[in-house]
């Protein structure tokens, strides 16, 4: 009822005023529209999603009626999601890749009060935060944590009709890699990947191991926003069904 209520809300302010409706940082769920719409009842995987509705990459496809798997271990989401994203599976735990070497079921989280966003388990990216922003962690909290193929089972679980990763978004402070390798070590390729990319602009990123590690498995770079680098799998580009894919040159 209220995702319904908000939804018309959105739709009339759009229309009243006239201007596009984003929820992302950068705008990238407008971009990542430019490729999937006109794909019904799809599915996303967002992994790092944080709060459910600000700044994220993945609300605008669930008022249109999109559904998925949300993983964070940032405390006091669980009844966030369930109020405004009731149909998603909300995974309240740090996601990790085979790299990763601690074996304890819980793990450190360093929490950023009032940066949530930069809340991180890297001890390298708390130092940067550190020495470049003036940014200390608030608390150091231990929280449970899910392998990529646990997570994987629970997604297998959660589409029961269609099985397709038709978004996946990752935003996990420094291990965005290490997911990537992992997923497609078990064959899994979806359709766009929204991946933050800090530090590289549109024309070094060819430089980067995430672009490597895209082009390699498949993927092409489709744009980029100064958080964000958004990929698609070249074998599915021309079979999205989305009007503006007809404006590229294929």
């Amino acid at each position: 009822m209220f995702i319904n209520v908000f939804y018309s809300l959105v739709r009339v302010i759009n229309k009243i005023v006239g201007l596009p409706f984003t929820f992302s940082h950068d705008g990238e769920d407008l971009i990542l529209m430019k490729y999937l719409s006109g794909i019904k009842n799809g599915n996303y995987i967002d992994i790092g999603s944080h709060q459910p509705v600000n700044a994220s990459n993945t609300f605008l496809f669930y008022l249109l009626g999109w559904n998925g798997v949300c993983v964070d271990p940032l405390p006091n989401l669980n009844s966030k999601y369930r109020l405004i994203r009731g149909r998603d599976k909300f995974i309240n735990a740090g996601l990790f890749g085979l790299r990763t070497k601690s074996q304890d079921e819980e793990l450190n989280f360093y929490y950023y009060k009032n940066n949530r966003d930069n809340s991180t388990f890297d001890p390298n990216m708390v130092k940067i935060l550190s020495e470049k922003y003036g940014r200390e962690p608030s608390s150091v909290i231990t929280v449970p944590k899910i392998s990529v193929d646990e997570m994987m089972s629970i997604r297998e679980e959660f589409f029961k009709e269609n099985k397709e990763i038709h978004l996946l978004n990752l935003d996990i402070e420094g291990f965005e890699i290490d997911i990537l390798e992992d997923l497609f070590l078990d064959k899994v390729n979806p359709w766009v990947v929204c991946v933050e990319e800090i530090g590289r602009t549109a024309d070094d990123i060819g430089d980067g191991d995430i672009y490597k590690l895209m082009k390699k498995n498949g993927y092409i770079l489709g744009s980029k926003t100064f958080l964000s680098s958004i990929y698609i799998l070249n074998n599915k580009l021309k079979n999205l069904p989305s009007d503006f894919i007809k404006t590229l040159k294929l």
